[in-house]
């Protein structure tokens, strides 16, 4: 199957639909929602962002039903627009600003200046779902059949060698790091992840654990640039180290907790790779391949009269194959 634009729309749309579902939670009408999850997210922040998420945390303490009812409205609203395609440019367009507004306010930057990594949730999922709505953003003519944008891949490469940089700053530079990060994880996870979680963290990690992960980061990162296996095998590292931070560290994005209001990166991590894999298909011979040069030929035919690139050269036949002809052509002759 061919991975076009409308497949990360849909998809959009579903996260965007379990994302106001969440914010319908009993806890996320009460002073919880402010105190345990917007305030938290400053620790970290420069005092010119602070400031905004300080005031965003104040007006939902002061009317935590009008405000948490119209988040949740709006993230529904944005999951129906998606889905129908005559708004579908609009909520891509409202997608971007609120993801981006979450991301500031809501996520205190996903985390990147508290000392988040790649496996803990960074670089946030509300800035992933702005790239995601980047890259499902219709062509010039409207189509949202075709595949995704160029950009997917940038913004693959992107995303782990910024994972690298986090893994490489003070108090992600050790193995003791991976161990606190499990711990801290066992809070909101469901029970049988926190079981998991106990068992590794008490296990001793090797030193070179942090510059494990760092060189996983960027070998995901250089080899999505080459071509074939190597990139197959970047698509296939990214989600797979993706999925384990997911279940492991984020918990499955703290879903049963009550308290959660996103699935958390993993997922948009795989849905990112997805979008590589459509933009770029891992196989030149495969169906998404052979679809993608019909397309092209479609949109650019060659000029009338003009041989074809793929004609330009005569087929050269073995020498039997010569001889034979010749000889046909010699008999033919004869009187």
């Amino acid at each position: 199957m061919r991975i076009s634009r409308r497949h990360l729309q849909v998809s959009l749309a579903v996260l965007w639909l379990l994302d106001g579902a969440l914010q319908c939670q009993p806890s996320m009408f009460g002073p919880n929602f402010a105190r345990k999850i917007l305030s938290p997210a400053r620790h970290g922040l420069p005092a010119i962002m602070a400031s905004p998420l300080h005031v965003v945390a104040a007006l939902e303490s002061a009317s935590p039903v009008l405000a948490n009812g119209g988040f949740a409205l709006i993230q529904i609203a944005l999951g129906v627009g998606l889905l129908t395609r005559r708004f579908t440019r609009v909520a891509l367009l409202t997608s971007i600003a609120w993801a981006l507004s979450v991301w500031v306010v809501g996520e205190g930057l996903g985390g990147v200046t508290a000392g988040a990594t790649v496996l803990s949730g960074a670089p946030g999922a509300a800035l992933l779902y702005g790239v995601i709505a980047v890259l499902a953003w219709p062509t010039r003519d409207g189509r949202s059949d075709q595949p995704p944008s160029w950009l997917a891949l940038p913004a693959w490469c992107g995303l782990w060698l910024t994972g690298a940089v986090l893994q490489l700053v003070a108090g992600n530079n050790s193995a003791m790091s991976l161990t606190m990060m499990l711990r801290g994880a066992q809070a909101g996870s469901p029970g049988w992840i926190a079981g998991i979680d106990h068992h590794l963290a008490l296990i001793r990690f090797p030193s070179w654990t942090a510059a494990a992960l760092t060189a996983v980061n960027v070998l995901v990162a250089i080899w999505a640039l080459v071509p074939g296996w190597t990139r197959n095998a970047s698509v296939g590292l990214g989600v797979t180290v993706a999925l384990v931070g997911w279940v492991l560290v984020q918990g499955l994005g703290d879903l049963t907790s009550g308290q959660s209001t996103d699935v958390n990166s993993g997922p948009l991590i795989v849905l990112l790779a997805v979008a590589v894999v459509g933009a770029y298909p891992l196989d030149a011979r495969s169906p998404s391949g052979h679809a993608l040069a019909s397309n092209e030929r479609a949109r650019h035919p060659s000029p009338s009269g003009a041989a074809h690139p793929l004609n330009a050269h005569p087929v050269v036949l073995d020498r039997s194959r010569q001889d034979e002809v010749a000889g046909r052509r010699r008999t033919i002759s004869v009187p």
